[in-house]
């Protein structure tokens, strides 16, 4: 049995949970009910009607067709200065026109038709007119196909298009594909009737291009039957039995496939500002993706779109003023879009404020387990900005979803206490929840160390129906698309009226919100503590300590972020400098309270010695390359191998700044990854961090400081 000694300032910090208001710090009453009354999911949804009929793929036609829509209806909106800012593709223009699979023995049926749905036949495609055998090849390994002729025959695979185009058509001769593999490694018994939205590669020097088939899982299975039954069968409900062991095929495709790199961009549209032009909100969605699309990110581009015209509205009607802040809307390519309008403006970050992002809002969320993940900054850009969004966040999820104290015995109304409901949408609660940063959309961007814009995002997971032919308008809430245009709409409007008067509003907000993170990062500290009581080589001290440490700062930063508001204005001033001492303070504290805790497990005092390594990597300071263009297309030249999970890979070079050593690097992201978990952000170590950066440093993505 390990002792246990409750310590009285950790037992506050944990088990004082005060009741949180039905109210946001950032809007009043009547800021509330003018948004709210104005903004409509059902509109909204108009929008998404439309796009769902292009299949948006970068730089095709549908997407010009999506382009022209966007400009059109951004305009209707009142945003003024719209256009479409052109970029370079990067690859070749696919544009599909007509695709046709039959199985012409042992019966003629009719197996796939584009027509119906434009992920039937996968992008990059190339035209054919090929009558051939059909074989089974597994999942199109080198393995599978070691024994098989497949030649001039169509091959069946439920493997990734790649695997096949690459191993059994280019590499042996086979004419095409038919797949039958799922979206997103999503189980085929769970969804047996959906066709992912799948590509095949570009032809390698010398060869001609091919072509994919995508059939749904439920088919692929069927035509695998009939290859492997040698007697009479009507697997796929013909009326005519027939028999089985061999299948022929017609497949016909049209594709336009451009000679060279194409062209695609994004729209642009703005709210002027007052006063402020060098702090501009942006607004991001992403036009790009798959036809129908409906979820991602037709709903996000559609409530960007209600957004513009709610916040437009309220200042023709009168009910507010123009906004301090300039706004800018950005209907993108994703990500895509951002890192080439960076390279090409690398001084128009310098005038961004934040970037309020929207992905997948719409889900009906009664629809398999599906939440709206409300996503916080990474530590590397932890803000004011979080504080607001959970603010009007929690707002939403506490008025929106039925408490048993309030609708049974406070005579609230019920089911929820200030539901917002649209007119055509259900009347399910908000099943919402604030995480710790991951990226996969286009905030991504902004966060980048080289950009260092603060940014929030939503995004629906897990979604059964994402980059599917099930990602469509039957699986969309009016409702949800309001309560998200909400939040998104009313973080928008605190900042754009945000003046330095709201400053200790925003830094005390910001101040609260990083006391209850720090009691998370105590909580952790003292469970490494307590879980490595019996480990000889390491007493858990170093992360225990630097947890508490990378917190202290980690909040700080977030308050003083607060000053971009405050100007010269002595009070706004006053205000941050007050609660950053105040947060200063807290460090010896918790420190004091984690060596209680050690001496009674080890009973010895804690002490810290760097090693060898910890000594040389704190020696070393790396500094961005200064030219925006160098340093992103340097990096992408880096080669490294570590185990770092993906986002602490990021997070390393986001906490580049000239000043942070290696090793002060290393502990910032450290703590980042065991205060959210390692199941969630893997295991960060020393090793890896400096194998990354030395990597980047013979990149000339940065350099080292003398």
């Amino acid at each position: 049995m390990k002792p246990y000694v409750l310590i009285i300032s950790l037992l506050f910090v944990f088990t004082i949970h005060p009741v949180k208001a039905q109210t946001t710090a950032f809007l009043n009453d009547d800021e509330i009910r003018m948004i709210s009354s104005e903004i409509s999911g059902d509109r909204a949804y108009e929008h998404i009607r439309i796009l769902t009929q292009w299949h948006r793929v970068s730089g095709s036609d549908d997407y010009f067709k999506s382009v022209d829509y966007i400009i059109k209806a951004a305009k209707e909106a009142g945003l003024v200065d719209v256009k479409f800012i052109e970029q370079p593709l990067g690859g070749k223009t696919y544009n599909l026109r007509s695709a046709e699979l039959w199985m012409v023995e042992p019966v003629r049926v009719k197996l796939a038709d584009a027509a119906d749905h434009a992920v039937i036949l996968a992008d990059g495609s190339y035209d054919a007119d090929v009558t051939a055998e059909l074989i089974w090849v597994a999942n199109a390994s080198k393995d599978t196909l070691k024994n098989l002729d497949v030649t001039g025959k169509i091959v069946l695979t439920n493997g990734s298009t790649w695997a096949a185009a690459n191993n059994a058509v280019w590499e042996k001769g086979a004419a095409g594909i038919v797949c039958f593999q799922t979206s997103e490694g999503r189980n085929p018994m769970d969804f047996p009737d959906q066709i992912g939205w799948k590509g095949v590669p570009q032809p390698p020097e010398g060869k001609k291009g091919t072509f994919a088939f995508i059939v749904s899982p439920r088919k692929g299975d069927i035509l695998k039957k009939i290859l492997e039954t040698s007697g009479m069968q009507d697997y796929l409900a013909t009326g005519k039995k027939t028999l089985g062991g061999r299948i022929v095929l017609k497949a016909k495709v049209d594709t336009d496939i451009s000679d060279t790199p194409g062209k695609t961009g994004f729209v642009e549209g703005w709210i002027k500002g007052s006063t402020y032009h060098d702090q501009q909100i942006i607004v991001t969605a992403h036009l790009q993706e798959e036809k129908g699309s409906a979820n991602d990110d037709g709903s996000g581009c559609s409530s960007i779109l209600e957004i513009a015209r709610t916040l437009n509205k309220m200042v023709k009607d009168g009910i507010v003023q123009q906004p301090l802040r300039d706004i800018r809307f950005w209907w993108t390519d994703e990500i895509y879009s951002e890192y080439r309008y960076f390279k090409d403006n690398p001084e128009e970050p310098k005038k961004f404020l934040a970037n309020v992002h929207q992905d997948m809002v719409g889900a009906n969320q009664a629809l398999g387990s599906r939440v709206q993940h409300l996503i916080f900054a990474p530590h590397s850009r932890s803000s004011y900005l979080d504080a607001v969004f959970e603010s009007i966040g929690n707002y939403l999820i506490l008025t929106n979803n039925g408490f048993l104290s309030a609708s049974r015995s406070g005579g609230y109304p019920r089911p929820f206490t200030r539901p917002i409901y649209s007119t055509r949408g259900s009347r399910q609660g908000y099943n919402a929840r604030f995480v710790p940063y991951f990226n996969s959309s286009d905030h991504m961007c902004f966060i980048e160390g080289a950009i260092g814009v603060p940014a929030v995002a939503t995004i629906n997971w897990d979604d059964d129906y994402i980059h599917s032919s099930d990602d469509d308008m039957w699986q969309i809430d009016q409702t949800q698309l309001q309560r998200n245009a909400l939040l998104i709409g009313s973080t928008v409007f605190t900042l754009a009226y945000a003046t330095a008067d709201d400053v200790p509003t925003f830094a005390g907000e910001t101040f609260a919100q990083g006391t209850r993170r720090l009691g998370n990062d105590v909580q952790v500290a003292m469970n490494i503590l307590r879980d490595s009581s019996m480990n000889a080589s390491n007493d858990g001290w170093k992360d225990a300590s630097l947890l508490i440490e990378q917190g202290i700062l980690r909040e700080i930063r977030a308050i003083v972020s607060s000053k971009v508001f405050a100007g010269t204005e002595k009070r706004a001033l006053t205000s941050i400098e007050q609660l950053v001492r105040q947060m200063k303070e807290k460090e010896s504290g918790f420190l004091s309270d984690l060596t209680s805790y050690y001496k009674q497990l080890h009973n010895k005092s804690p002490r810290i010695t760097l090693s060898p390594e910890e000594k040389a990597a704190h020696k070393k300071v790396p500094v961005n390359n200064d030219t925006l263009l160098a340093y992103f297309e340097n990096r992408d030249k880096a080669s490294y191998s570590v185990k770092l999970h993906g986002l602490m890979q990021d997070e390393v070079l986001n906490f580049v700044d000239g000043k942070r050593s290696y090793y002060d690097i290393y502990k910032a992201v450290r703590a980042e990854q065991l205060a959210a978990g390692t199941w969630y952000y893997g295991t960060v170590t020393l090793e890896d961090v400096v194998k990354m950066l030395d990597a980047e440093v013979e990149a000339k993505a940065v350099w080292l400081r003398k």
